[in-house]
């Protein structure tokens, strides 16, 4: 693995650098090591977050695309009357919201 290593000279502060020794010490391992640990572990966990957004936005559309065929296409003995469905689900939507908006009568 030694051969495949590129050196490359990097300066720190010298509070992230004892911390990095103390991190080394309790791991046994050199200082070198430590630093590419620390690095592969910060890439990996970069990925990782990338990976879950990308995740959530696929799982995100396919449930609104699930949820908007139900709302519109909720059997399909019903497919003629789309647009009454909609439009009853929408009017429930605005008399529910006009419900909660009231004030209460003295």
């Amino acid at each position: 693995m030694t051969s495949q290593l590129k050196s490359v000279t990097v300066k720190m502060p010298a509070v992230m650098l004892e911390q990095i020794k103390l991190i080394a010490g309790k791991r046994g391992e050199t200082l070198s090591e430590t630093i590419r640990y620390l690095i592969n572990r910060g890439l990996e966990e970069r990925i990782y977050e990338q990976n879950t957004a990308l995740l959530q936005q696929i799982v995100r559309r396919e449930v609104e695309a699930a949820i908007k065929s139900y709302v519109i296409f909720p059997s399909l003995d019903n497919t003629e009357k789309t647009l009454r469905v909609v439009d009853q689900v929408f009017d429930r939507r605005v008399s529910l919201s006009r419900a909660r908006n009231r004030q209460p009568e003295y």
